[in-house]
């Protein structure tokens, strides 16, 4: 805690994971992508349901804690609004887990015999103290939601790696080996890559890839103060201004089913909140009346200066974009304004579908053109000035790794 920020909460354990990186025998494998939390909740919004809260602390919640029952808050005058999210640490215990992010996520094939490879080291670097909320009091959702004086921290402790091992030892496993070696001269694995490119929006962000396959784009918005102190920042779409009773009576005026959370409210923190870049969501309103009116803006994508898609598209066409780059039937958003204001993001396949199943190389061939890609506002009213949206792209690429005789690597982006 700090100054008057009495409120620090945990994030969704894998926000406090900034970057993983991946070296045999010194060769970078993976050099990881910085803001790999914000990887992580961009694809966590895309699925349909939520991390396990066991394990993965995927709930915020403002009086509750899952771990002891205990509870965090209560009125503003009382001691226990000071207590702070904590949890046994004795006999090394360990209350949350993660796995190594996209590499041993998404690498093919899936069991990967290490014999063959240079020792393999895993750097884990940690996310800043930005991603824990800072609110100013317990008590209240107003003051759970409104940032303190100072930015609260957290430490870790107690980690260890869990890996699973497996042994063949039927003599046929390294007959298939060394037929494979004699006949190619190494064996392949592949796996999902990632670059990440920071920037400001005002309406035009670009990047450049030289990938062999670059797969999908993937832009995520978040509003320009995101790593200053703030409180928890409310899903849109649940009833968070209410102290619901238990059981749930007609007066509870729920606007949407509760999810486990207590009180049937939702939380984000700051740097995980996904915000569209238009210049007034749906929800704000002034004197002069509600923004339902406002045009949305439209956003297109251009690599080379080809356009994809080739019109003008609004952002309710970039939400089905966005599925079919998933390639899902539904996000984690219970709504349409839940997807604009805390989960927005838009991407582009360019890869053919379930491709990345049958480990073939299916995207882009950017190699010896290092391509320019533009992500661009053609029409609309977008944040301007100190309002303006932070971004970041994510450019997807399936990466290629060949291990020869003698454990030689070499590495294909």
């Amino acid at each position: 805690m700090a100054g008057t920020s009495r409120a620090a909460r945990l994030p969704a354990a894998k926000s406090l994971i900034e970057r993983i990186v991946v070296t045999a025998g010194g060769i970078q494998i993976d050099s990881g992508i910085a803001n790999q939390n914000v990887l992580e909740q961009a694809l966590d919004n895309m699925k349909a349901c939520e991390l396990d809260p066991v394990d993965s602390h995927s709930q915020m919640t403002r009086n509750w804690n899952g771990y002891n029952n205990e509870s965090f808050g209560g009125a503003d005058s009382d001691d226990v609004t000071t207590v702070a999210e904590t949890y046994n640490s004795n006999n090394d215990a360990t209350q949350f887990a993660v796995d190594l992010g996209h590499f041993f996520r998404t690498v093919s094939p899936n069991l990967l015999d290490l014999s063959l490879m240079p020792e393999i080291t895993v750097t884990i670097y940690t996310a800043d103290n930005s991603v824990i909320t800072s609110g100013l009091a317990t008590g209240t959702v107003a003051e759970f939601a409104t940032a303190g004086t100072g930015q609260c921290t957290y430490t870790i402790s107690n980690y260890s790696l869990l890996v699973p091992c497996y042994s063949i030892d039927d003599g046929m496993y390294q007959k298939v080996i060394q037929s494979r070696m004699a006949d190619s001269g190494y064996l392949t694995c592949s796996w999902d890559g990632y670059d990440a490119f920071n920037d400001t929006f005002n309406g035009v962000t670009r990047c450049a890839s030289a990938a062999s396959s670059l797969d999908k784009i993937i832009a995520v918005f978040r509003h320009a103060t995101y790593a200053a102190p703030a409180g928890a920042v409310r899903v849109i779409g649940y009833n968070n201004n209410l102290v619901l009773a238990n059981p749930l009576t007609q007066d509870d005026h729920c606007a949407l089913e509760q999810p486990a959370t207590y009180g049937g409210a939702k939380y984000l923190c700051a740097p995980m909140n996904f915000t569209s870049p238009m210049l007034h969501l749906p929800e704000n309103t002034d004197a002069g009346g509600d923004h339902i009116n406002d045009r949305e803006p439209e956003l297109a994508w251009s690599i080379n200066s080809v356009r994809y898609p080739q019109f003008n598209a609004n952002l309710a066409a970039h939400y089905q974009l966005l599925k079919d780059a998933f390639e899902v039937d539904r996000t984690q958003s219970q709504s349409y304004l839940e997807w604009l204001t805390n989960r927005f993001m838009v991407a582009l396949r360019l890869n053919l579908p379930q491709s990345t199943a049958l480990r073939a190389k299916s995207g882009l061939d950017l190699r010896g053109s290092n391509s320019s890609i533009l992500l661009s506002c053609v029409s609309g009213d977008i944040k301007t000035g100190a309002d303006e949206a932070n971004v970041i792209l994510l450019l997807q690429s399936t990466r290629e790794l060949r291990i020869g005789v003698g454990k030689t690597l070499q590495l294909i982006l």
